[in-house]
């Protein structure tokens, strides 16, 4: 149905803590449908360090997004706890959101 919110079952990363890079993987309820979604990382203090925007035609129910640890300008985040948000909509949906923890530990 056009417009109808879409829901998320899970949304996870491969690595956490991450020293290098880290996939996100979103499970959602989209499966056949074009898919938008939106990654946000944060420092703790709500600073928004990177973002990125995704759109995809989903042939399953799960969606991934990689991401290397950096900023928007290219430097390698420092070891400490950062947010991450994944935004999610569908066929001119409103978006759905989720947040969680990411530890990052530089070696």
């Amino acid at each position: 149905v056009s417009a109808l919110m879409p829901n998320f079952f899970s949304v996870d990363c491969t690595n956490n803590p991450a020293t290098t890079t880290t996939t996100f993987i979103i499970n959602h309820d989209r499966s056949g449908s074009n898919v938008n979604i939106e990654l946000d990382i944060f420092d703790l203090s709500g600073r928004q360090l990177y973002k990125t925007t995704t759109s995809e035609t989903a042939s399953t129910n799960t969606s991934t997004l990689t991401w290397d640890l950096t900023t928007e300008s290219g430097s390698k985040l420092q070891t400490g706890v950062y947010l991450y948000r994944i935004r999610l909509s569908s066929d001119g949906s409103d978006k759905v959101s989720k947040a969680q923890k990411l530890i990052i530990i530089n070696k």
